[in-house]
Formats: C-alpha cells, sequence, structure tokens
C-alpha cells in the first residue's frame, strides 16, 4: 500500500504536516509494491493528481515503466482546455469567447515559431508571446490571467512540470480615476433620447447601477411595484433596490419583447448582440447630446459615487453592485468615500497648533 506526502522545501511553512493538501512542495509517494518498497517524486505538486498516480502504482503498473503522461500538442491541449471550461467549470459564454481568441493566437504563434509540443513552452517563449500581444495595457494584463490559467491547467494535468507563464510580468498598469456622468450631463443625453426603449434604459441604468448586460435580460417578474430584484445572494436572500417612481413609469410603459424590456428576442438572438446594439445606440445619443467619453458603465459608476457621497457604507455598496468582494468596491470607488475623507480632513486639522503663529517681521 502506498502513501502520499509532501516533501517540504526548507521554510515551508507547512513544514510540520506531511499530508497538506494546500500547499506547493512536490508530492512524493512511499510503501509497497508488488513487494517492491517504492520511495520516489511523483513530479506533480497537485494532491489530485498525486493520487490518481497512486492508484496506478497499487494497481501493478511496474516502477520502471511508470512514466509521465503523454505530452499533447498546444491544439490538442487547448481543445480539451475549453472542453473543461464549456462543460465541467461552466464558465460564461463570454468568458469562454475569450479564451478562445487567446488560444487562436497562441496556436497560430507557436506555428510560426515552431514549436507544437507543451514541453517546449519555455518562459522565453512565454514572454515573446506576451511582446507579440497589440492590446492595451489593461486588457494585456487579463489576458496574461488566462494564459496563466490554460498554463495552470497543463502543469495540473501532468503535460508540464511549471507554468512558465507565471514567471512573466504583468504589464504596468495606470487604473484611471472613476468618472461618473454628471446629473447635467445625464439630462442632457434623457433629452436627445427619442426612442422610449434608450431612454429607459439610461435611466434603469443611472438608478440601479444594472451592468448593460444585466439590464439586457430585465424583465417584467424582477420589478415588484418600485423595487427591482438585482440578485439572488449565495445565502438564497434577494437583493433589491427602490427605484424613483418615474423609473418604474417609464419601464412599465415600454412594450416586451417576449418578456424582456430591452432586448428584442428573435429566432436565434444572443444577449452580447443586443448589449452591443444597446452600447451603440447609447453612443450615438452621448455625441449627439455632446458628453464627451461616456458610456453606459459611467452611469453605473454614477450609482455607486451617488450612494457613497451620501454616506452610504461601502460593504452596502459592494452588495448592490454584485461585487463578490469589498476590495473590488474599494479599488474604483475608494476615493469618492465620504467618511473616508472626513477621517482625513480630521486627522489634518488634528495636526494644527492650537493657537495662531505669530509672524515675526
Amino acid at each position: 500500500m502506498l502513501t502520499v506526502y509532501r516533501r517540504h522545501k526548507a521554510g515551508c511553512p507547512n513544514r510540520g504536516d506531511r499530508y497538506a493538501r494546500r500547499d506547493r512542495c512536490c508530492c512524493w509517494v512511499e510503501g509497497v509494491v508488488e513487494r517492491k518498497y517504492i520511495r520516489r517524486s511523483l513530479r506533480t505538486r497537485n494532491w489530485e493528481r498525486a493520487e490518481e498516480l497512486k492508484r496506478m502504482l497499487e494497481c501493478g503498473l511496474k516502477q520502471d515503466k511508470h512514466s509521465p503522461p503523454r505530452i499533447p500538442r498546444i491544439q490538442e491541449a487547448a481543445d480539451k482546455f475549453l472542453t473543461d471550461a464549456e462543460h465541467g467549470r461552466k464558465l460564461a459564454v463570454a468568458t469562454i469567447k475569450k479564451y478562445r481568441v487567446l488560444l487562436a493566437q497562441l496556436k497560430a504563434f507557436a506555428e510560426q515559431r515552431g514549436v507544437y509540443s507543451l514541453d517546449r513552452m519555455s518562459v522565453d517563449f512565454a514572454r515573446e508571446f506576451r511582446a507579440s500581444w497589440k492590446d492595451a495595457a489593461i486588457s494585456s494584463v487579463k489576458k496574461l490571467e488566462r494564459f496563466r490559467s490554460f498554463c495552470k491547467f497543463c502543469v495540473t494535468a501532468g503535460w508540464m512540470t511549471s507554468n512558465p507563464a507565471v514567471l512573466v510580468r504583468r504589464p504596468t498598469v495606470k487604473t484611471p480615476p472613476t468618472l461618473p456622468l454628471s446629473q447635467k450631463e445625464i439630462t442632457k443625453a434623457l433629452e436627445y433620447a427619442h426612442d422610449p426603449r434608450w431612454h429607459a434604459l439610461i435611466l434603469i441604468l443611472r438608478w440601479s447601477g444594472l451592468r448593460i448586460g444585466d439590464a439586457m435580460k430585465l424583465t417584467a417578474e424582477k420589478l415588484d411595484g418600485n423595487r427591482l430584484l438585482l440578485y439572488t445572494a449565495k445565502t438564497g436572500t434577494a437583493v433589491y433596490v427602490p427605484l424613483p417612481g418615474f423609473v418604474a413609469d417609464a419601464l412599465n410603459n415600454l412594450p416586451r419583447y417576449g418578456g424582456f424590456f430591452f432586448w428584442k428576442r428573435a429566432g436565434e438572438s444572443k444577449i452580447d448582440t443586443a448589449a452591443g446594439n444597446a452600447r451603440r445606440a447609447l453612443r450615438k445619443i452621448f455625441d449627439a447630446a455632446g458628453v464627451n467619453n461616456a458610456h453606459p458603465h459611467r452611469l453605473r459608476d454614477s450609482f455607486a459615487v451617488g450612494l457613497l457621497e451620501k454616506g452610504v457604507a461601502i460593504e452596502d455598496v459592494a452588495m448592490l453592485l454584485g461585487h463578490r468582494d469589498v476590495r473590488i468596491t474599494q479599488k474604483h470607488y475608494a476615493p469618492w468615500v465620504r467618511s473616508r475623507q472626513q477621517n482625513l480632513e480630521k486627522a489634518v486639522s488634528a495636526t494644527w497648533p492650537a493657537s495662531k503663529l505669530l509672524i515675526v517681521k
């Protein structure tokens, strides 16, 4: 019988626990199979993979015939990754689409370099692949995370000994400040939104904080009087946001398209297509109104900043926005937290001298 254990490196915080599952030290196996004592590295850090290799040995495989799994070609590995992402992990369609674009670029780049097998994807290869992207810094950071995810999948499967993308440094990103639309800009845009559907869409984005893709899927069932159901939390608690009366009236006066307010669903129409059409329509409205650099997400920013300026706790704003972690909200909206600004002002005021300073001439 064999036993999987960790062979920890010096200085590892889990060094006292040989069976730590959440650890990055290499997995080893020890025991007797067919009267043969075996103690060897399994060449993996993944505990589940180590257990699988252990069972293979216990089923009678000879030690000298035990070898790492066959290393597939990049295209084959990409296909398996996409299958797992779509049917196993159940990722969103938009996310899978981004992975398809990345892996298509990887395949084309690898063919240009004459690299077809995963074991030839070195750190230098990963850096050169990163340098071939023409994306902006923010997009490159997200694409690099997807590339790391693919390489991690290959490492977990035993096709690669290490993740080459981990050693590729992220591009430097200067996060632009959140710029909500002012009430004056929103009012001006509403004046040029002659189509009732786009007029109501601007209102619902401003007063609910919905993303435009979620707004496209909005149905009458989510509207309870003047309350709008945003989502249902993992705890089963429904999260509602109250709407001003004129916003609820604008929604109720819209015709329904198969139950949807904004999505004219017909045939095999997709939500991404509907959201793209809405973005283009709003862009034309903003341009006609003379509102510069406006896009639908700035209406969501206006919703969040309007709450923070009124003193609403950032944790409550994070819940309304549907952020999984309040740190996401803090990253984008921390400068607008009223209580923080007040504390900063008090801290500076506390350093002032109690009496006036005399100016000596």
